[in-house]
C-alpha cells in the first residue's frame, strides 16, 4: 500500500523503495472473534482486531479504512459499472447463457495447464462462481456492443510453410541453417506438387492456418493480408485458389485460400461463427469501455466518503457507499470486498510497522520532525506545478498519514544502518556538451574543450560555460559513488577512477551529450568547507544501500514476536 509520496518519489528515482503507511492503531481491543477476510456489518471495529502482536491490537477500523484508501474508488467504480451494465441487459433483453459461460471457463481451463483451474482460482483467492460472474459480466458487454461491429472479411486458409535462417541471425534461434534461396527452391518445388497433385517434398508439410481476419492475434500480419486478398479475388469458389507466395521473418509460404465467409460449406459454418464470435470478442475490448462510460455519464451518481465508510471512533457505516439513479450500492459490500481485497496484505503492513516501531524505540532510534518537513518539502518540488494537497486528495490519503510514511522509511533504514559499508566518494566538477540533435559537432567541441584544459584554461571556467542542465549556476560539482541513482554508468564509473586534480583523458559520451570531469575532493580528504555536501551525499548512499537489506530485517523483527492475525488470505 504504497502512499502517492511513495509512488511518486520512486517513480521520480529519489527512492529506491518505500515502506508502506505506517498508521499507528490505538492500543485499545481485545481479542475477541476471528475474521475470514471480510467483517459483517455489526461488528464493532473498535474493539475488533485485525491482529495481535506481542499483546497490542492492530484495529480492524485501522485496516478498513487503510483497505478503503487504497481500493475503495476501484471497487465502488467497479461496482457502479456492473450495475448500469446488468441494468442495460435487462433493459433490452440481453441474456448471457451457461454455455457461453462453460465455453470460457473451459478455455481458462486449458490456458491454465498443466496448473488445474480449481488450483489457479485459489491462488487467485477467488471461486469458480466469482470466476463465472466475472465472465458473464464480460460477456455482457461485448453483447451490448455487438451491434456495432459489423462482420470483418474472413478466409480460411491453408499453408506451406518452409523456415530459413535471416542473414545475421543464429540458426539455434531461426530453427534451421537453410537460407532464403534455399527455401524458395524447396517452395517452388512444393508449388508445382500440388498444382499437380502429389505428395510435398521432405521438410514441408501443408497445414491448416484457419480463418484469418484483421487483427486476429499470433499470426503474422502478412499471411493475414494475403489471405484475406485471397479470399477477396475468388469470391464464390469450390476448390482452393491457386497458392501465392507470402515472406515473413524467417519463411517462405504458399497460401492458397479454402473458402470465405460469403461462401462456405455448412461444415465451415462452426469454425466462422467461432472466428466472428473471437473477433467481436476482440473489438468489444476497445468499444465496451466507452460505452460503459457512456451509460454512466447518463447516470446521477452520488458517493459517500471515506470517512463515512470507516468512521474513526468505530461505530456504525452508513447503507450505502454510493447511490445510482436511486439504486444503492450497499457499504458493507464495499467494505468486504475491499477487506477481501487488501486486508491480509495491509494487516501484515501495520504488523511489520509496529514491530519496526518498537524496536526503534528499543534501541532508542528517533526520527526529528525537522528531517520529515525536508522529505516532504522535496516532494512538493517535485509535484510542480500541482500542489502537495492535490496529490493527496487523489490517493486519499492525509498530510499525517503521508508523515507517518516517511518517518517508516527513516526508521527502517537506520535499523540496518549499521550493515552498511561507507562507499568511496568523489566530488568532481562536470562540464556537458549536449549531442543532440548534432552529435559530430558536439564531439569536436569536446575535443577542444579538452585541449583548452591541456593548454592551462581552468577547469572550472569552462564547466560554467556548459553546464549539465539539473547543476547549472552551480560551483561545487558532484559527488560521485557506487550505485548513485540518475547518473550515466559511463560517467559514473570515470568518475570514481580519478584522484584528485585529475581530468578525464578522453570526453565520455552519453546517450545525449560528452561530458569531461575534474575530481576536486575524496570522502577521506576534503576540505571541512564540502562536509556538509558529503553528508548529505552519503546519507543518500546509506539510504540506497539499506533498501535490500530491510525487507530481511523487518521479517526477523516479525518472525521474533508472536503475531496472530485474524485476516487472512
Amino acid at each position: 500500500m504504497k502512499s502517492f509520496g511513495q509512488h511518486f518519489l520512486v517513480a521520480a528515482g529519489l527512492l529506491a523503495a518505500l515502506p508502506v503507511a505506517a498508521q499507528s492503531p490505538p492500543p485499545h481491543g481485545t481479542a475477541t472473534a476471528a475474521f475470514g477476510g471480510a467483517a459483517s456489518a455489526e461488528t464493532d471495529q473498535k474493539a475488533a482486531p485485525a491482529a495481535v502482536v506481542d499483546g497490542h491490537v492492530i484495529p480492524l477500523s485501522s485496516v478498513t479504512a487503510a483497505c478503503l484508501r487504497s481500493s475503495r474508488a476501484r471497487v465502488v467504480d467497479q461496482m457502479v459499472q456492473n450495475y448500469v451494465v446488468d441494468r442495460e441487459c435487462r433493459r433490452r433483453g440481453i441474456v448471457v447463457s451457461p454455455q457461453a459461460i462453460d465455453a470460457r471457463i473451459a478455455r481458462l481451463r486449458e490456458a491454465a495447464a498443466p496448473q488445474t483451474l480449481e488450483q489457479l482460482i485459489a491462488s487467485h483467492h477467488s471461486t469458480l462462481a466469482e470466476v463465472r460472474e466475472d465472465f458473464r459480466r464480460e460477456i455482457a458487454r461485448t453483447l451490448l456492443v455487438a451491434d456495432q461491429i459489423p462482420p470483418p472479411p474472413m478466409a480460411h486458409c491453408r499453408i506451406v510453410t518452409v523456415r530459413f535462417c535471416p542473414p545475421g541471425a543464429p540458426a539455434s534461434v531461426a530453427g534451421t541453417s537453410r537460407t532464403e534461396d534455399q527455401a524458395n527452391a524447396v517452395l517452388e518445388e512444393c508449388r508445382k506438387r500440388l498444382a499437380s497433385g502429389q505428395a510435398l517434398p521432405g521438410g514441408a508439410e501443408e497445414s491448416d492456418l484457419g480463418i484469418l481476419y484483421s487483427g486476429r492475434p499470433d499470426t503474422d500480419p502478412a499471411l493475414i493480408s494475403a489471405g484475406l486478398a485471397l479470399g477477396a479475388s475468388t469470391g464464390v469458389s469450390a476448390t482452393p485458389t491457386p497458392p501465392v507466395r507470402v515472406k515473413t521473418w524467417n519463411s517462405a509460404n504458399l497460401l492458397r485460400a479454402v473458402s470465405t465467409r460469403e461462401a462456405h460449406g455448412p461444415a465451415e459454418d462452426g469454425l466462422y461463427a467461432a472466428a466472428l464470435d473471437a473477433y467481436r470478442e476482440q473489438q468489444a475490448q476497445f468499444l465496451a469501455p466507452a460505452f460503459v462510460v457512456g451509460l454512466i455519464e447518463k447516470s446521477s451518481i452520488k458517493f459517500t466518503a471515506d470517512a463515512a465508510l470507516a468512521p474513526p471512533d468505530g461505530g456504525p457505516i452508513p447503507a450505502a457507499a454510493a447511490t445510482v439513479d436511486g439504486h444503492v450500492i450497499p457499504a458493507q459490500a464495499v467494505v468486504s470486498a475491499c477487506l477481501a481485497a487488501d486486508g491480509p496484505r495491509i494487516t501484515a503492513v501495520l504488523v511489520q510497522n509496529y514491530v519496526v516501531d518498537e524496536e526503534c524505540r528499543r534501541r532508542g532510534i528517533r526520527v526529528s520532525e525537522a528531517e520529515i518537513d525536508r522529505r516532504v518539502e522535496t516532494l512538493k518540488r517535485l509535484l510542480a506545478p500541482h500542489t502537495l494537497d492535490e496529490g493527496l486528495a487523489m490517493h486519499h490519503l492525509t498530510p499525517a498519514a503521508l508523515r507517518a510514511d516517511f518517518r517508516q522509511d527513516i526508521e527502517r533504514v537506520r535499523l540496518v544502518s549499521d550493515r552498511v559499508t561507507p562507499s568511496p566518494m568523489v566530488r568532481c566538477r562536470l562540464l556537458e556538451i549536449p549531442a543532440l540533435p548534432d552529435s559530430r559537432n558536439a564531439e569536436q567541441t569536446a575535443a577542444a574543450v579538452l585541449r583548452q584544459v591541456r593548454t592551462g584554461t581552468p577547469f572550472a571556467a569552462l564547466a560554467a560555460r556548459y553546464p549539465p542542465a539539473e547543476t547549472a549556476g552551480k560551483d561545487d560539482g558532484v559527488i560521485f559513488y557506487p550505485g548513485m541513482h540518475d547518473m550515466d554508468t559511463a560517467v559514473l564509473h570515470a568518475a570514481l577512477a580519478l584522484h584528485p586534480n585529475e581530468i578525464t583523458p578522453a570526453p565520455i559520451k552519453t546517450a545525449a551529450s560528452y561530458c569531461l570531469l575534474q575530481a576536486v575532493s575524496t570522502r577521506g580528504s576534503h576540505d571541512k568547507a564540502e562536509d556538509a555536501q558529503y553528508r548529505e551525499a552519503a546519507a543518500a548512499d546509506i539510504e540506497q544501500q539499506a533498501q535490500p537489506l530491510i525487507p530481511q530485517a523487518v521479517a526477523a523483527l516479525v518472525k521474533k514476536s508472536h503475531v496472530v492475525s485474524y485476516l487472512h488470505n
